[in-house]
């Protein structure tokens, strides 16, 4: 049997910086104080993709998609 040796102390940080990024999407109000440009980057932002995965990255690229049609059809 082969033994794996996992950094623990990396998976933390990556742990903590993950719930942080959840946090800020979870709370609308902060997360729509944002200009929808840069929300854009940052959710397009390689750092984002490897950090949060490609499923929960297109999922909060939708929601801001739904956003942005929104924010049209209010205004047409």
């Amino acid at each position: 049997m082969n033994k794996i040796f996992i950094d623990a102390a990396d998976l933390q940080v990556l742990l903590f910086e993950r719930r942080q990024v959840v946090a800020l999407l979870e709370n609308t109000e902060l997360w729509r104080q944002i200009p929808l440009a840069q929300r854009f980057a940052i959710i397009d932002s390689s750092e984002f993709i490897a950090l949060m995965g490609e499923s929960f990255t297109e999922h909060a690229r939708r929601m801001l998609e739904h956003e942005m049609e929104a924010m049209v059809s209010t205004i047409h």
